[in-house]
């Protein structure tokens, strides 16, 4: 597993919350160097203001800080490795004899569920990852900015 390298793991992040609860992070941008994060402060102020104005009654809460999630190729890496453990994990359990198997049934349907799990780890091993990856860029300022052209939940 390898570790988010410091100096390239600075994120900047604006949240729209309703109530105490995130609603939508309309702005973010990860990887960014430390210096380009300061030279820019200002505009990223300026857009997190834009979305306070217009949603007057919602908190907006601006973020830049160390880069706390992993994104794009890192992501599927570390997915892949974790389902990897856990799909072996149950192929162990799975593979225990089966009790009270008067007709076959449960035999049969214990063979599928293996069969069904090499399958997946199979898949697993030559890196196909079919599920959810985290975005690495967002941009939905101007959905934010612009007032009656989106619902906000308001």
């Amino acid at each position: 597993m390898k570790r988010l390298e410091p100096i390239a793991a600075t994120c900047i992040k604006i949240t729209v919350y309703a109530g105490h609860i995130p609603y939508e992070v309309v702005y973010y941008r990860n990887r960014i160097p430390a210096y380009m994060a300061a030279r820019w402060m200002w505009y990223f102020e300026y857009l997190a203001a834009l979305v306070k104005v217009n949603n007057p009654h919602r908190r907006v809460d601006l973020y830049v800080g160390p880069q706390t999630l992993r994104q794009g190729r890192d992501y599927v890496e570390h997915k892949i490795e974790t389902l990897l453990r856990a799909k072996r994990a149950r192929l162990k359990k799975e593979c225990r004899p089966v009790d009270d198997d008067l007709f076959g049934y449960r035999s049969e349907e214990q063979r599928k569920r293996i069969d069904a799990l090499y399958y997946e780890i199979d898949k697993l091993e030559r890196g196909e990852y079919d599920g959810y990856v985290p975005p690495v860029y967002i941009n939905n300022i101007k959905l934010w900015i612009r007032k009656n052209t989106q619902d906000n939940g308001e």
